[in-house]
């Protein structure tokens, strides 16, 4: 019996069921001639205005951002000996993908998949215009690497969007080298979200966004944008055999996990020790200082927690992924100037960065998180559209963005894409609408007192139970704090 996705989407074609990666593939085949078709008739110029749609406006405004990504990779080889005459003899096949600038200075993001183990990474923009590339950082979990190429003149960056406020039936629009056809556009909607898909043991997709607009080989890593013209998903993968089904990474974990990556300890050396992070204030999404490291250089400065942040060294920033942007040309000794907004007043703060301490590690400046330390889960907050379908008196929850292995939330089954909207223990219940409330729950003296503590999770639009053991020694570091 055949397994419902396996790795090989385009090795059989009896299995309907396998689930394809996008980005390598080898174009082969001729062009087809159709029949031939009346001359073109000039379009009346007084209907431009009515022709030029929300879909045109939305792809004006994105397609300069788009690149088209080729590369080289030696074939597969059946030896096991590497230095064979049949490994020196493999053939070097061609690769193709797709990729969205983030950054006028020329840093592109796209899946890990289409650049892992390629030779001569090469770039071509809208216009035509190529580049070579060079691959800065990889994430193979969340299947996203980050590469850069110089360009003689800046160049056209992506608007960013969110995934978090998706509705499934939205149009959608996919930008990308489809089949080596490059700045191939196709529409669609939102077929579904919260989609976990399986590519292998080693592969997991979790929280995916579903569409139906048309995904091809050669869309890996190009853009899923909105009506707008944001991004609001990196295209990864598509059904093998099906019509109709393709799935993007969403937005909000693109640029958790982008900002890390272009961050200013990865990239520059330096450190500004604010760690940024969205939320909603009334209508308004905005971007405020989730943390403040104790002792770097955004404490120093005077910035502090809930500082709502707007522009950095001249730039607005609306996301974490502009904060590093924003940060990422600043030099010690010549201070940034960051503008934040607290109790309704515009304040500007002179930041500067420092240098990475001697011999402190990356890990060394990341911000403490407690509840990843102790319970092993990395959460975001999720809106209250996200719950309210499944109860209407729900007002939030965290968003479960990831899962520590060997952590007392792998073994209570928790997975990333859960919403996390409550805790229960010792006979009370309690919301977890920020993170802060985790920590408050486990700061009871009910949690003091027990072992463990009922989590309820809504999974796939349904709401589930989990239990959580509260006896492991970093749990308990935390209660006893």
């Amino acid at each position: 019996m055949p397994k419902p996705w396996s790795r090989r989407g385009g090795g059989d074609r009896r299995a309907g069921w396998a689930i394809r990666r996008l980005g390598v593939g080898l174009v082969l085949g001729a062009l087809t001639t159709g029949a031939a078709t009346a001359p073109a008739r000039a379009s009346d110029p007084s209907t431009v205005g009515v022709r030029r749609t929300a879909v045109v406006e939305a792809v004006n405004k994105a397609q300069g951002a788009v690149v088209n990504i080729s590369s080289e990779k030696k074939a597969a080889s059946s030896s096991r000996w590497p230095f064979s005459p049949e490994e020196n003899q493999r053939p070097r096949v061609n690769g193709m993908g797709s990729g969205v600038i983030v950054d006028g200075r020329g840093y592109i993001l796209t899946n890990h998949h289409v650049v892992d183990k390629v030779q001569g990474v090469q770039v071509q923009l809208s216009d035509g215009t190529s580049y070579p590339a060079r691959v800065l950082q990889v994430d193979p979990v969340m299947d996203l690497a980050l590469i850069k190429v110089d360009p003689t003149s800046p160049l056209p960056a992506i608007a960013m969007g969110t995934s978090s406020d998706l509705m499934v039936g939205e149009p959608v629009i996919t930008i990308g080298n489809a089949f080596g056809y490059e700045n191939t556009v196709s529409v669609g909607i939102i077929s579904a979200l919260h989609r976990d898909v399986t590519l292998s043991d080693d592969q997991v997709y979790r929280n995916l966004i579903q569409t139906d607009a048309s995904i091809n080989p050669g869309n890996s890593g190009g853009p899923l944008i909105n009506i707008e013209g944001e991004l609001i998903g990196i295209n990864v993968a598509v059904r093998a055999g099906a019509q109709g089904i393709g799935f993007a990474l969403p937005m909000d974990e693109v640029k958790r996990v982008a900002a890390d990556m272009l961050s200013t300890r990865r990239l520059a050396a330096t450190w500004h020790g604010v760690v940024a992070a969205e939320t909603l204030r009334g209508d308004r999404r905005v971007l405020v200082a989730a943390d403040v490291q104790r002792g770097g250089p955004g404490e120093a400065a005077g910035i502090r927690p809930g500082d709502e942040l707007v522009r950095i060294a001249g730039m607005p920033v609306t996301n974490a992924l502009d904060v590093e942007r924003a940060f990422l040309d600043a030099r010690p000794g010549a201070p940034a100037q960051v503008v934040v907004r607290r109790g309704g007043a515009e304040t500007t703060i002179a930041l500067d960065v420092r240098p990475l301490p001697r011999g402190a590690t990356l890990a060394e400046l990341e911000p403490t998180d407690p509840i990843w330390d102790s319970l092993g889960l990395k959460t975001s907050p999720a809106s209250s559209e996200d719950v309210v379908s499944v109860n209407p008196k729900l007002r939030g929850g965290l968003l479960i963005q990831a899962v520590s292995p060997g952590s007392p939330a792998a073994a209570a089954s928790l997975q990333r894409g859960d919403i996390l909207v409550g805790m229960n223990v010792g006979d009370r219940n309690w919301e977890t609408i920020r993170p802060d409330h985790i920590i408050h729950v486990l700061s009871q003296p009910e949690a003091v007192q027990t072992d463990s503590a009922l989590l309820y999770v809504i999974r796939r639009n349904g709401l589930q139970q989990r239990r959580i053991s509260l006896a492991d020694p970093r749990v308990k570091n935390i209660i006893a704090q």
